[in-house]
């Protein structure tokens, strides 16, 4: 049985009403009518309405009041009128009425004494005693109710349909002329219309509980719920009509072997019959259920597809923004580098064409000689210029093969060699890690040109002063600071300088130069995943920051 037992559902008012509620209300005044039918019988004298036939025992006065006031008491809290606290009370009123008529007669039943109520007992009949199997059920169906009333849905369910069992059982007695099981041993015979009215007031407390036990299981839209819509009533009614008719049989003179050998024929039959119905059903559910899983597997699959799609095609779309990003941009590099190439070309190859016009025309030995300096210096700036961009071209098309590199020692070789080449002391401080996994040529050509910028932007014959710092980044990166006291540049230059052809102001005025010298360690430095900028660092000019794969 469904439902949670131990649980209250929240009393009379938060006990749902539901589909239920109406066939609930017309057994239980079903049940109320027959009682009154009943009772008006034994006040006009009438015993077709308290017997029904002769030869049958009466439905006592008090039995048929327990119909009413059970009937009426589930029809009112059914209906929650005039409201379902003042219904609620109704209910429980004739509960516990019932309970004092009915336990009055059970125990006068087991102690075999009169009624003592004789307004509501026929004391010519078994001294005016209710059968005490009546009186079983009665305080079964009014415990039904008082439990219903207080929210134990499912409780109330299990004694409905045990009340329902004692009016079947009863029934099935008088329709196969088995009076034990109506008369069960020293108590009272029970009436017929009292069997009627004991399963019509179990029936309408079982429909009155609402979706719980049974009923939740007949009502569901599931394979159980079909089977039990299916199976139940079948099971339930045709034993018993195939019982009533072999005893109808039997009265007419058919042997009891001829009749029970036709019974369990048609049992067989029957049960055959029910067997392979639920069983095609349950094959076709089966089939369908299986349809429907392959379907939705399908379509689940569809949509997988889908979504890979749209995630490739968005990925691709992705790809193909940033691919014609880094066109516009290497468009726009490319447009910028030709044009600043070619000015800075020109300067010098219009010197040499000055030069040469000059040489043309000069009167003296020293003219000409001053003329010939200046074509060649303009050769060499055009020849430094060309080399400088063989360099920065060089730097993006080759791929780097990482090597390990102590930079220390690098900067140091370098240091040593400018100040071979210049005949001025170079002074480097090394502090921290310093190895790193890196193209040895690439990093060669950062470390020569940032060593070469700080010697030649130290204003003056006098030392140059290096600090290489280094710590790691605990990102796999080595960042390292090369600072000196060269020609400091300032805030708004130091995005500038790294732009190919762009030089600082102040530089400029010290030392002549290209400007693609720091594009090239800004892109050799970009090839390593790294990055470069210039920071402030006390007690120097400047710092160049650099990030670099550090050694493992």
């Amino acid at each position: 049985m469904t439902g949670t037992a131990g649980t209250p559902t929240g009393g009379a008012s938060a006990e749902p009403v539901g589909p239920l509620a109406r066939p609930a209300i017309v057994l239980s005044l079903t049940t109320a009518f027959l009682g009154l039918v009943v009772l008006l019988g034994w006040a006009l004298g009438l015993d077709a309405l308290t017997h029904v036939l002769p030869s049958l025992v009466a439905m006592q006065p008090a039995t048929a009041t327990d119909f009413v006031l059970l009937g009426l008491g589930t029809a009112v809290f059914k209906t929650k009128l005039p409201t379902p606290r003042a219904a609620a009370a109704v209910a429980l009123v004739a509960v516990g009425l019932v309970v004092v008529i009915a336990g009055t007669a059970f125990v006068c039943e087991l102690e075999q004494v009169d009624y003592p109520f004789t307004f509501l007992g026929d004391m010519a009949q078994n001294g005016g005693r209710m059968s005490g199997i009546t009186a079983v059920a009665h305080l079964t169906l009014a415990g039904s109710l008082a439990l219903l009333v207080g929210g134990r849905r499912a409780f109330a369910h299990g004694a409905a349909i045990a009340g329902v069992a004692i009016g079947l059982m009863g029934l099935s007695g008088y329709a196969f002329g088995r009076s034990d099981l109506y008369s069960v041993g020293y108590f009272q015979t029970l009436a017929l219309h009292t069997a009627a009215g004991i399963l019509l007031q179990g029936l309408a407390l079982v429909l009155a509980t609402g979706d719980v036990g049974f009923i939740r299981l007949a009502r569901s839209r599931t394979t159980g719920g079909r089977l039990a819509r299916t199976l139940l009533p079948v099971i339930l009614l045709v034993p018993l009509a195939t019982g009533w008719v072999g005893v109808w049989a039997m009265r007419q003179g058919a042997g009891p072997g001829f009749v029970v050998a036709c019974i369990v024929t048609f049992v067989s039959l029957a049960s055959g019959a029910l067997v392979w119905g639920a069983g095609a059903w349950l094959r076709d559910s089966d089939v369908r259920r299986a349809e429907a899983e392959h379907a939705r597997a399908a379509a689940e699959a569809a949509t997988t597809e889908a979504e890979e799609a749209r995630l490739a095609a968005a990925e691709a779309l992705d790809q193909l923004s940033a691919l014609t990003e880094e066109l516009r941009i290497a468009n726009r590099d490319l447009r910028d580098f030709t044009s600043a190439a070619v000015h800075d070309l020109r300067g010098p190859l219009s010197a040499i064409r000055i030069g040469m016009q000059m040489l043309e025309v000069a009167s003296s030995e020293e003219s000409r000689a001053r003329v010939e300096e200046r074509v060649r210096a303009a050769t060499d700036r055009g020849m430094a210029l060309v080399d400088d961009l063989l360099d920065l071209q060089e730097v993006g098309a080759v791929d780097p093969e990482p090597t390990r590199i102590d930079l220390a020692e690098s900067v140091r070789a370098l240091a040593d060699a400018a100040s071979v080449t210049t005949g001025r002391a170079v002074n480097l401080d090394v502090n921290g890690p310093a190895v790193v996994d890196a193209d040895d040529h690439l990093i060669d050509r950062l470390l020569t040109n940032l060593v070469e910028n700080a010697v030649k932007y130290t204003p003056g014959d006098g030392p140059v002063d290096l600090a290489l710092h280094g710590e790691m980044t605990g990102t796999g990166m080595v960042e390292l600071r090369l600072a000196d006291r060269g020609v400091p540049i300032p805030e708004e230059e130091r995005e500038l300088v790294f732009e190919i052809f762009r030089r600082g102001t102040d530089g400029a005025r010290v030392a002549s130069g290209t400007g693609v010298g720091l594009a090239i360690c800004r892109r050799i430095v970009e090839r390593h995943g790294g990055q470069i900028d210039i920071r402030d660092e006390d007690g120097w000019s400047k710092s160049f920051r650099f990030t670099l794969p550090a050694h493992v």
